[in-house]
């Protein structure tokens, strides 16, 4: 890959990975605080929207995205920027949390308690219609602390108490499928990803 596109580079950890591995890459990011705690040589950085590239049209072999797509207001438009700044046969890797079954969407959304849409497996693949998929797969992230997971993503105390008592009043549905478990002061729960390889279709001529 000669253009390499990360969407939400976010601390660049990831990329820092695939520029050792592969090469030179590009990160865009809507956050100036992250994108300013990144300095590497081989990761060009750039403040822009999924929403609107700042790309010219077929340039990049290489895009992925991990973990971002619950924070575009409009993901479908992202996907179509994303597919228009693709070369032809190019790649779209995409990892994201996922609920533990579509059918608890709207309870994930209230349990995560941050005015965000976490989308579903049905979701993500409508939304690949641009593309032929190449590869999809479910893995889970076992016992994961929502106490760590907190401290990492919420400066908010009252916030934090609130999203915990959210998880011991969901429904013994939810807990089921996460494996939900309480002990030592914290709640454990199993996280679902999900994580698609596509390729840009051909336009039919």
């Amino acid at each position: 890959f000669k253009k390499i596109l990360e969407v939400g580079i976010g601390t660049g950890a990831v990329a820092k990975i695939i520029s050792k591995r592969i090469g030179p890459l590009t990160g865009i990011d809507i956050s100036a605080e992250m994108i300013s705690n990144i300095n590497h040589p081989d990761i060009e950085l750039i403040l822009a929207d999924v929403q609107a590239l700042p790309f010219d049209s077929e340039t990049f072999d290489l895009i992925y995205m991990r973990n971002v797509l619950h924070y575009i207001d409009q993901p479908e438009k992202g996907f179509s920027e994303i597919c228009r700044c693709m070369k032809p046969k190019a790649y779209f890797l995409l990892s994201q949390v996922v609920p533990p079954d579509d059918s608890i969407s709207e309870e994930y959304d209230w349990l995560v308690g941050r005015n965000i849409h976490y989308p579903t497996q049905t979701e993500i693949i409508d939304m690949f219609k641009d593309f032929s998929i190449i590869k999809r797969l479910e893995f889970i992230l076992e016992k994961q602390s929502i106490t760590n997971w907190l401290n990492n993503t919420c400066n908010d105390k009252a916030k934090k108490i609130e999203i915990v008592q959210r998880h011991r009043d969901t429904s013994d549905h939810y807990k089921s499928l996460a494996q939900y478990e309480e002990t030592s002061g914290d709640i454990f729960v199993n996280i679902k990803h999900m994580l698609v390889l596509g390729q840009k279709r051909l336009l039919s001529r």
